[in-house]
């Protein structure tokens, strides 16, 4: 009961530690998108305001340059109509300024000599002074809450124009339309790139958490198998242990006296051996640190070595076994691995067959495929196993495999040999009673 509540706990912990690694990776998420979309919702912003002001100031800059250019005011006169002959008289031209602009004319003293000119606009900007040290100088000023974009130039005395020649001419420009341009863009821009924040962080969810699928998995599977190795490491351990203490309370005894116990403990010694092996060949495998010699070859070279041995290990247990290998078909494989990978099949078929029971191999083609199938006539593997059984340290049955000594790792490696050739391996049920474990490998043309 303990050892299972042990595993309650630490299952419960583990799913603990993944939801606040996948809270912390969310929140990581958020504050990326949140700095991306701030930026670049600042850029657009300036941008869009920037390309505002630089289209005010051009316009302003053309009526500096049309103030500093006026045409020769000397031939243009107006006729006087009570004249019969038409005779003209000259006359002072109004400044005039385009829609949405002003200009006003400042004298050296400061005093706004074209009132005339500004109509209604005069009752708004005759509060205006003129401010000399302003003199090509851009601003923003607010007149009874009315923004305008202005610049205060000195027109030179030598202008064509009068009333520009040598007097100070203040451009402005009402830009509420334009400030009230950038404040609605600047409200749609936060709604916009809220809502796409949210959609974003919506999609990036789950997103992370399809792509977090494999790693939780991986995760799991690795902390499993780290508490299985340290539980099955700690079984012989606690036996060696037992036994030497034992022979430790009796210093008088000869060996012969405890060679019962010197048995025992080096039997467990020799599981030992054999799971680090096992354990080091599958961390290997992960670490894809396992050199592999890849070659061209024919089946007569890698299965007829594993096979010999078992014949007589199988006959003397008095059990029958049937050879039926016709293919000779053209294999790109590691001979080595291929063999260890027949030796674990045919050991799980012979230690699971009972007395009398038959242990077959033999192979098929389908299609592109070599199949080479070993079936046993034991117990057989339910349906709910047949996907388990290659998993580490899985056990159909524990106290089976304590039995005969296995550790659940040798289908494991199985599965990983078949896995780097690029093949396929699984079980199927042997009627009437029995499992066949089907390997199926490329062929090379």
């Amino acid at each position: 009961m303990s050892g299972i509540f042990s595993k309650m706990k630490l299952k419960s912990k583990q799913s603990k530690i993944t939801r606040r690694q996948q809270f912390k990776l969310f929140l990581s998420i958020m504050a990326s998108f949140a700095i991306l979309f701030i930026t670049l919702g600042l850029i657009i912003f300036n941008l869009f305001q920037s390309s505002t002001y630089k289209s005010i100031d051009k316009d302003i800059r053309n009526q500096v340059v049309a103030i500093k250019k006026q045409p020769n005011m000397q031939k243009q006169t107006n006729p006087d109509p009570h004249d019969p002959n038409n005779h003209f008289i000259n006359s002072k031209p109004d400044p005039k300024a385009p829609f949405q602009a002003s200009i006003l004319v400042f004298n050296n003293k400061g005093k706004l000599t074209n009132k005339s000119s500004l109509g209604n606009r005069y009752s708004v900007l005759k509060n205006i002074k003129l401010n000399k040290r302003n003199v090509n100088l851009k601003q923003t000023i607010v007149v009874n809450n009315m923004n305008f974009r202005s610049i205060l130039i000195k027109v030179s005395k030598k202008n064509n124009n009068p009333m520009y020649a040598g007097n100070y001419v203040l451009i402005m420009q009402n830009i509420d339309t334009q400030i009230q341009a950038i404040q609605n863009f600047e409200q749609i821009l936060i709604v916009t790139f809220f809502i796409f924040w949210i959609i974003a962080l919506v999609i990036s969810y789950f997103l992370a958490k399809i792509n977090m699928l494999p790693i939780v998995k991986s995760w799991k599977q690795q902390t499993e198998f780290v508490n299985d190795a340290a539980h099955e490491l700690r079984t012989p351990l606690t036996i060696i242990q037992g036994k030497l203490e034992y022979m430790l309370t009796k210093p008088n005894k000869k060996i012969i006296d405890e060679a019962e116990a010197i048995s025992v403990s080096l039997d467990e010694v020799n599981r030992l051996n054999s799971l680090t092996n096992n354990l080091l060949v599958l961390a290997r495998s992960d670490s894809a640190t396992t050199k592999l010699n890849f070659e061209l070859t024919k089946p007569d070279f890698f299965l007829k070595d594993p096979i010999e041995p078992f014949k007589d290990i199988i006959n003397s247990q008095s059990k029958v076994f049937q050879i039926n290998l016709i293919h000779r078909p053209t294999l790109y494989l590691d001979r080595d691995k291929i063999k260890q990978l027949l030796i674990i099949l045919l050991d799980n078929a012979t230690k699971y067959t009972p007395k009398n029971g038959t242990i077959k191999i033999y192979d098929q083609m389908e299609g592109s495929k070599y199949q080479f199938v070993i079936s046993d006539t034991g117990v057989g593997v339910v349906d709910k196993d047949k996907n388990k059984i290659f998993d580490r340290f899985y056990r159909v049955d524990k106290s089976r495999n304590t039995n005969s000594g296995g550790h659940g790792l040798g289908l494991a490696i199985a599965k990983q040999i078949v896995t780097v050739h690029k093949g396929h391996i699984y079980v199927r049920n042997n009627l009437p009673h029995g499992s066949e474990f089907v390997v199926e490998l490329p062929i090379k043309h």
